[in-house]
């Protein structure tokens, strides 16, 4: 099957699923609290499972660092841009910050996975991609970035001991432990090619298929549409940032034929993705405008349904 019609049908699945969620939702059968509840099974069980049984049915590729670096860069250059068009536009302090944070960083681990899983069944190459990719191309700097830059442009100084929290946060969370520990496993073949190993394989890959289904249960609970017009620029702004221009920068900056193509569809993808949730934990912890960036968030996830797809067929 072509990429583009998987990745369409990817994510027609996941938006039909978010949109059953809402509406049970709106009919009571389930309620916005409970999407605490969902959020801590993708993030402590069903995350952590599809990272390491991705991880470790392959030995590790260095190259995959590569794609990070790359990933990286781009994070770095979207902040400069969101900052000068803040500039440019004279933003309030809070505004440029929040800005800098929703173009910046998307739902690489949340939403990006579910989406890859789909679009190239059955890869593990794709998914392994993807993890080192995301993990330390996108989610070392929002854990390390996303506090400092609430701090500075919110109503809160830089404080390192908070900063050191949160990247403390990042390195003993499941989902990096998982990711140390299915490199490490993928080392040993006469351990994953075993009985016991085996087991454990299919036993992870069983928890890490309920993951579409938890993430789309999570997001189909926050989704909320309440008013937008006090921020339309903003957003519109923001949108066009996160949703085009950082995923045409992949494009320019993965051309190269040291890439391969399933490398820059990857790459692609996770730069297309709506603005990160953890954004809005950062911008309400330290007051830097939280109500625009959960807005925004919003905007660019019912948004990227369309732009994804889109943008890929364009470039692909």
């Amino acid at each position: 099957m072509h990429t583009t019609q998987s990745l369409t049908e990817g994510v027609g699945i996941m938006i039909s699923i978010i949109m059953l969620v809402v509406l049970l939702k709106r009919f009571g059968i389930l309620s916005k609290d409970d999407s605490l509840l969902f959020s801590k099974i993708v993030l402590k069980i069903t995350l952590p499972a599809v990272i390491f049984s991705s991880l470790a049915v392959k030995s590790f590729n260095p190259e995959f660092l590569q794609m990070s670096g790359i990933m990286m860069i781009i994070e770095l250059g979207m902040m400069l841009i969101a900052w000068l068009i803040a500039y440019l536009l004279r933003l309030e302090r809070a505004a440029m910050g929040a800005l800098i944070l929703v173009s910046s960083f998307g739902m690489t681990s949340l939403l990006g996975y579910p989406i890859i899983r789909q679009v190239f069944p059955n890869n593990p190459m794709a998914m392994e991609e993807a993890v080192i990719t995301s993990e330390f191309g996108v989610g070392l700097l929002l854990f390390i970035l996303g506090p400092i830059i609430a701090m500075y442009y919110g109503s809160s100084k830089v404080v390192v001991s908070s900063v050191l929290q949160s990247v403390k946060k990042f390195f003993v969370s499941p989902v990096f432990v998982a990711l140390i520990l299915g490199l490490l496993f993928s080392l040993f073949p006469e351990v994953k090619n075993n009985e016991f190993g085996g087991s454990l394989l299919r036993m992870f890959r069983l928890i890490g298929g309920a993951n579409l289904l938890m993430v789309a249960l999570t997001i189909g609970l926050i989704l909320e549409f309440k008013e937008f017009k006090e921020a339309y620029i903003f957003i519109l702004i923001a949108v066009l940032l996160k949703l085009a221009v950082k995923p045409i920068l992949a494009v320019a900056l993965m051309g190269g034929e040291s890439f391969t193509i399933m490398m820059r569809e990857i790459v692609f993808i996770e730069t297309a993705l709506p603005s990160a949730i953890l954004a809005v934990v950062y911008a309400r912890q330290y007051n830097c405008r939280p109500d625009i960036v959960s807005k925004t968030i919003v905007v660019t996830l019912v948004i990227s349904i369309f732009s994804l797809g889109g943008l890929f067929s364009l470039f692909f």
